[in-house]
């Protein structure tokens, strides 16, 4: 791992900042559970947005060599209108440089369409009314700006579930529609085309920026960014996709969505996850880098911590020792 740092500031950097940070747990669409189900109008929003690929994106993936590789992320972004963009970071001695077209190409992504950063500041020439994208979603609008999913549809519930875990995934609040959210599912059920390589991009860098308790998202798509570089991942945690990873029968139950009836052998199949021999897990039960990290870190902590406790210890016995000592003095006058 020592060969991913080529100085010691990036390699604390890395420890206080980015080891604590858990990978968000990767997930990816079966599309079969589209067709089963009727869901057409999702269907054709994925179709639309260019992003049939990206949803359904399956390989190993390698949280320590992701939290590294966010430890140095960087972004350039072009002129304000202009969809350019370039990803920077670095493993070792090892600069690796990412333009636009790359990006798309490794991530399946479109670079085509209207340019958001977050989705709570819609662009300006799209005329966007937050109290009708409520009612469209049959959501409160006096309910702030955490929405419980509840009321949508289950075909817009299963696009939130997409938003929230895929497409700009965090690592809390699954269940509830928020802000940004709000605005992004309404400009794809309003045909509004997105330039996700554009948008995803920002949201990288909205997750590189975020604070220790948050997880890292895309772990799926940096194992892509890592291949495409021919990154040698030899000695470095592998872990694989399994049932609960995949968006199936098994989740749309989970949410509780009211479904027809479900055949119980697809149910079964689905349940398990499709393909699930393919990504048969790794050494990924072993302790991982971060794992480690961490243990040495509350190691150091709790030593920090005994030693300020020792320190006070010793200066309420000095001030026992000198009080001692003055009554002895007076004793003896």
């Amino acid at each position: 791992m020592a060969k991913f740092f080529t100085n010691l500031a990036d390699f604390n950097n890395y420890i206080m900042n980015f080891a604590p940070r858990k990978e968000i747990t990767p997930k990816y669409l079966d599309l079969d559970l589209l067709h089963s189900h009727n869901f057409n109008e999702l269907y054709r929003i994925l179709i639309r947005q260019d992003l049939l690929e990206f949803v359904r994106l399956r390989d190993y993936y390698y949280p320590d060599l992701v939290a590294i590789a966010y430890t140095s992320l960087t972004m350039e972004f072009e002129e304000v209108n202009s969809s350019s963009f370039t990803i920077f970071f670095t493993l070792g001695r090892n600069k690796y440089v990412l333009n636009v077209g790359s990006f798309c190409e490794i991530s399946s992504l479109s670079w085509h369409g209207t340019l958001f950063k977050n989705g709570d500041k819609p662009p300006e020439d799209w005329n966007y009314d937050r109290n009708e994208a409520c009612r469209f979603f049959n959501l409160d609008p006096n309910c702030g700006h955490k929405m419980p999913t509840n009321p949508m549809s289950d075909e817009h519930r299963l696009l939130h579930y997409l938003l929230v875990w895929v497409i700009m995934p965090r690592s809390h609040n699954h269940g509830v529609v928020m802000n940004d959210d709000l605005v992004i599912m309404r400009a794809l059920c309003s045909d509004v085309k997105i330039n996700w390589s554009y948008f995803i991009a920002h949201h990288m860098a909205k997750l590189k920026d975020g604070p220790t308790t948050s997880g890292l998202g895309y772990v799926i798509l940096w194992t892509r960014i890592f291949k495409y570089f021919n990154i040698d991942f030899s000695n470095i945690l592998q872990k694989s996709l399994k049932g609960p990873n995949c968006i199936n029968y098994a989740t749309l139950r989970q949410m509780g969505l009211g479904l027809a009836q479900e055949q119980p052998q697809q149910a079964q199949q689905d349940q398990a996850g499709p393909h699930e021999q393919e990504h048969q897990a790794g050494p990924s039960e072993h302790p991982s880098m971060r794992d480690m990290m961490q243990v040495l870190l509350r190691i150091e902590q709790n030593q920090a911590n005994m030693d300020t406790h020792l320190t006070r210890v010793d200066q309420r016995l000095s001030r026992i020792e000198q009080y001692l000592k003055t009554e002895e003095d007076e004793d003896q006058d």
